[in-house]
């Protein structure tokens, strides 16, 4: 199967009706509006993100009227032939001599189930999602390819001692959504002007994928020397796909195959990579350690919805010796091409323990058309958001653990973990609502209005919280202290005096 000439793009129309298999040329020649459609929403994720990658290295757009262009129109069959052509030997999944995102001759004792590939479905931490029975066991073409692009790119290594990708084990990942598939992979491509700035000179660096030029074992490899090409499609795995069983019905995707995947082997290898390489899909925070500047890839580290990230994946915050942020290429890229539209934000990625998958995240937050230009109003708004939900949690963390100096006791109960939890849900569309729909010339007005459904909202979960506990003797000073303290924060997030904005 050849990603560039045959169908494995699973979609459906966008206004509904039969999942199909489609090819690359059909999603990109002509102007019928279509979805992905898998079961799960991570796979769905990996396929953009594979679909934004292969345009990425196939055909960047010139300049930015170029880009505009790709959006807007399909290309013709011409120009597709001329685009896939340097490539068609690259992206076959079963070719003889290097298949897509494998190596051939790996030594493995036994071969390894196709559900390891799909992130979340085998382990301890399964019952956490909505998993068909039996999804990893038979896998099309389609789902294997997107499978192996997932593991490596947007998941934890195996553990045991394998490596994960260049982003580390759960990178969050952000794309521009568009009005469908074919526009929304346009939007995330970014332009060769823009390559050239953010990317090493590929005059100096390697550039066959993994698959053509395999990592060599207990190599040093620096950043810097990975090329466009062969970072978006990094393969830190050794791993080797079973010969294919007969015909039936993929246990992913659901539909009809000629040949279907059921195990893989796998490798264990080790190599050290020294620096970082600017993956375009994905926000960095930056750290100042003693004077030297340190940078990582944003990931999901606790069940804080996504809103919570939006001062760190839409704004970029970069303040010499101090901590800050960058957002992702993709997402600067459309802030100076479009800085008049809205913006709709595909964030998603998982929660790990180690090779444990915690948690599947994939929201969209959607801006209103002005987000370029205030991101302090965003931020004021996420911020009033995070500093509520913080004075509840300090008011019950000290109701739960007392005051030890005054040897008041505390309840001995995780009240302010559950209360949290609550905040999150019972506050879930409050925020970004504001964010989708926000006046910005009346930013004022709504965040004064928001202020006081969250003054509210704290209120009732404090009392909700201490309520079970209120008349227990031994926790009615606990109770009071805990209730001073959780007003005077309140009292401190009240603005003094005068409008939040000029």
């Amino acid at each position: 199967m050849n990603l560039l000439i045959d169908n494995w793009i699973p979609v459906r129309p966008r206004d509904g009706g039969k999942v199909q298999i489609i090819t690359l040329q059909t999603l990109s020649c002509n102007n019928e509006q279509w979805r992905l459609s898998l079961p799960r929403d991570d796979m769905e994720l990996a396929t953009l993100a594979l679909l934004i990658c292969l345009w990425q290295i196939l055909a960047p757009p010139k300049n930015d009227d170029e880009y505009r262009n790709r959006v807007r129109f399909p290309l013709t069959e011409d120009e597709f032939q001329k685009f896939i052509s340097p490539w068609m030997e690259k992206f076959c999944l079963n070719h003889p001599t290097y298949p897509f995102m494998q190596v051939k001759g790996v030594k493995a004792s036994e071969a390894t189930s196709m559900d390891k590939l799909l992130t979340g479905v085998s382990g301890a931490t399964n019952c956490a999602f909505i998993n068909q029975p039996l999804q990893g066991e038979a896998l099309c073409s389609g789902c294997t390819a997107i499978a192996l692009f997932n593991q490596a790119n947007n998941a934890p290594g195996f553990g045991g001692g394998f490596k994960s990708g260049l982003r580390g084990g759960t990178p969050v990942t952000t794309f521009i959504q568009g009005n469908d598939l074919r526009t929304t992979v346009w939007m995330n491509v970014l332009t060769g002007p823009r390559l050239q700035k953010y990317f090493p000179d590929e005059a100096y660096t390697e550039n066959q994928p993994t698959w053509v030029k395999p990592v060599k074992p207990n190599k040093l490899i620096s950043a810097s020397a990975i090329g466009l090409a062969r970072g978006l499609f990094w393969q830190p795995a050794h791993i080797e796909l079973c010969p294919p069983v007969g015909s039936g019905k993929c246990t992913c995707c659901g539909q009809p195959s000629h040949q279907r995947y059921i195990g893989f082997l796998k490798e264990k290898f080790n190599f050290t990579l020294n620096g970082l390489w600017p993956h375009p899909h994905s926000p960095r925070l930056v750290t100042v350690k003693k004077g030297s500047v340190e940078e990582r890839f944003l990931a999901f580290t606790t069940s804080a919805p996504s809103w919570t990230q939006i001062g760190r994946i839409l704004v970029d915050k970069i303040i010499q010796k101090e901590n800050g942020n960058r957002v992702a290429t993709v997402v600067n890229q459309f802030r100076h091409i479009a800085p008049q539209r809205g913006l709709e934000l595909v964030v998603g990625g998982y929660r790990n323990n180690q090779a444990s998958i915690l948690e599947r995240r994939h929201d969209v937050l959607i801006f209103t058309q002005g987000w370029q230009q205030h991101s302090n109003v965003i931020n004021e708004i996420v911020e009033a958001g995070l500093s509520y939900k913080t004075a509840l949690r300090k008011a019950l963390y000290t109701f739960s653990v007392g005051v030890k100096n005054a040897e008041f006791k505390g309840a001995g109960v995780s009240v302010h973990e559950v209360a949290e939890r609550r905040f999150y849900r019972r506050s879930e569309l409050l925020i970004p609502e504001i964010l989708a729909s926000i006046n910005f010339s009346q930013a004022d007005m709504v965040i004064r209005e928001l202020r006081g459904k969250l003054h509210q909202l704290c209120e009732t979960l404090f009392n909700e919280s201490v309520a079970p506990y209120a008349h227990h003797p031994k926790l009615i000073s606990t109770l009071a202290i805990a209730r001073a303290s959780f007003y005077k924060h309140l009292r401190e997030l009240q603005p003094q005096g005068g409008l939040l904005h000029e």
